[in-house]
């Protein structure tokens, strides 16, 4: 049986390249840019739907994120189809992060400044 937990999981494997090169990788869950998720059971399985934002207008990770999550989601047991859209007109924020990211992010953005400090001292 496919549930919301088993697609945010498989949401969540998706890694944002920004958040890499950040230096703390963040799955899309964390990130904040996984919208609305419906899932649909019948007969031959489950069919899913889901609404991923960016966290730029002009982003180009959106046909990466759009194809992997499809994968993702279309690998888990009971699953018959994965539709996964972008929402381009979501304006997104540093807030819709995870709280649990936003704060291991910002004790890496701490360490850094200190490393940086003490490579200047």
């Amino acid at each position: 049986m496919v549930n919301r937990q088993a697609v945010m999981a498989a949401l969540e494997s998706v890694i944002d390249p920004c958040s890499m090169a950040a230096g703390a990788p963040a799955g899309l869950v964390s990130m904040g840019l996984v919208g609305d998720v419906d899932i649909r059971t019948g007969g031959g399985g489950a069919d899913v739907r889901v609404t991923l934002f960016l966290t730029e207008p002009g982003c180009m990770m959106s046909a990466l994120f759009q194809i992997t999550a499809t994968q993702k989601l279309e690998e888990l047991d009971g699953v018959r189809q994965a539709q996964v859209e972008i929402d381009h007109g979501h304006v997104w924020g540093p807030e819709q992060m995870e709280p649990g990211y936003r704060a291991r992010l910002e004790e890496y953005r701490r360490c850094q400044r200190q490393h940086m400090r003490q490579l200047n001292a």
